[in-house]
């Protein structure tokens, strides 16, 4: 599979984060990094994580990271983003070429995408061919990712507005 485009001026390597971050958030932004590996190497479709680059990172709440595969399989991108934080983890994969090239864009991607679970759940149609999930699809735990889902849309994304595509 060709590689996606991404705005490399959009992505900083694990090398460069530190410089950003404040002491205080060295901690959840590892742990962040660390789960987003392990998520991605728990697929069968994922050999193994060759590097990690951070895309945005908000501490406390998210980290989206943009993760480079190797994977034996002619249809898995090389070039996917991991979404990890203090909610459900996804990974988002191009579905049209240049689609996805930012964060801000993989970011609102993943918003749509679990809204559209909330959205079942609330209404109490199936979930089954949607995002998966690792929560029990109820209505608590719908009113609990909306909630978050919310919080991303108005205190995150509106930062990114300029990267949506």
């Amino acid at each position: 599979m060709a590689r996606p485009q991404i705005d490399e001026a959009t992505v900083f390597s694990l090398e460069e984060a530190p410089k950003l971050l404040e002491k205080e958030d060295f901690e959840f932004f590892d742990d962040l990094v660390n789960r987003s590996r392990e998520y991605l190497e728990a697929f069968r479709w994922c050999d193994r994580v060759v590097s990690v680059r951070v895309g945005i990172f908000d501490p406390g709440v998210l980290g989206v990271f943009l993760l480079e595969i190797e994977t034996s399989r002619p249809d898995v991108d090389e070039l996917i983003w991991v979404i990890m934080g203090d909610l459900p983890p996804a990974y988002i994969a191009e579905q049209n070429p240049g689609s996805c090239p930012n964060a801000a864009c993989a970011l609102d991607g993943y918003v749509r995408a679990m809204m559209d679970w909330v959205e079942a759940v609330e209404e109490g149609r199936s979930v089954a061919k949607l995002i998966p999930v690792n929560a029990p699809p109820t209505k608590e735990w719908a009113k609990y990712l909306r909630v978050r889902l919310e919080f991303i849309e108005q205190s995150i994304l509106t930062d990114y507005k300029e990267f949506l595509t």
